[in-house]
């Protein structure tokens, strides 16, 4: 975002620049939503996950990291979209798969006792 305009108390342009490309264009939006001071914290899993070039935790559809049984959800996890409604889905969706991965564990645990 290079600049925000207003009038009157609302928005009539925002200028952004694409990083990578330099390429600079300009719109009307309806809302602006800043994403500052929000940092991650995963910086003691670094070397035990995989994790992003700006250091986001990398997991699967069922939030399964690169190390197995290791779960990550909320602004921790590469994709998310740092809101909280969509937090709170995805800590709802980590514990069933949490769930469900020690149940597999329990039932290949009861096999190998066997």
């Amino acid at each position: 975002m290079e600049l925000v305009t207003g009038e009157d108390g609302k928005l009539t342009e925002a200028v952004v620049r694409d990083r990578t490309t330099g390429y600079v264009f300009s719109f009307n939006p309806a809302a602006v939503f800043v994403y500052a001071g929000m940092s991650r914290n995963s910086d003691v899993f670094k070397g035990t996950v995989d994790l992003d070039e700006a250091g986001f935790i990398l997991t699967d559809g069922a939030f399964e990291t690169s190390m197995p049984g290791v779960f990550a959800a909320w602004d921790v996890r590469a994709g998310s979209t740092k809101q909280l409604g969509s937090a709170l889905g995805e800590g709802v969706t980590a514990v069933m798969m949490i769930r469900q991965y020690l149940q597999e564990l329990g039932d290949l645990a009861a096999r190998l006792s066997v």
